[in-house]
């Protein structure tokens, strides 16, 4: 009895796994890469395409939205603070400097990016940078 136990369980973890490497599989090579290179020996726990837009949520972690090109124009930690790789790679300088001088690489918890700005979510408050001029503003969270 005790060997079917865990049997199944060894099962039900299999048919886990493979649903999840499926869904890897079904990633596009630039979304596969960026997700490899930031939070690696992850599960996917979803990945749609919607409008042109790619939606992927990792397992007890992150949501992550691509745009048409495969850039990212949302990361959301939920709740977790996000891979300091990422802010250092992704980031433009100034706004990674910014950051870094208010020590608060480990607070950043939400990052949207568009052609126009760069938005930081941090814990109290949230940073944001305009590309066309480079200028940082802050905003206090009460």
């Amino acid at each position: 009895m005790v060997h079917r136990k865990y049997l199944f369980t060894i099962v039900g973890l299999l048919i886990l796994l493979s649903c999840s490497s499926s869904l890897w599989d079904e990633l596009p090579g630039p979304i596969s890469e960026f997700l490899s290179t930031y939070y690696p020996s992850s599960t996917i726990s979803s990945y749609s395409e919607h409008n042109g837009e790619y939606y992927v949520t990792v397992k007890n972690g992150a949501s992550l939205t691509f745009d048409s090109n495969y850039h990212w124009t949302l990361i959301n930690g939920n709740g977790e603070v996000l891979p300091q790789v990422f802010l250092y790679d992704q980031l433009p300088p100034a706004l990674y400097q910014y950051i870094e001088s208010l020590e608060a690489l480990d607070d950043v918890y939400v990052a949207s990016n568009n052609a126009r700005n760069c938005m930081l979510t941090l814990k109290g408050c949230t940073v944001d940078y305009i590309y066309e001029t480079g200028k940082i503003s802050e905003i206090r969270m009460k």
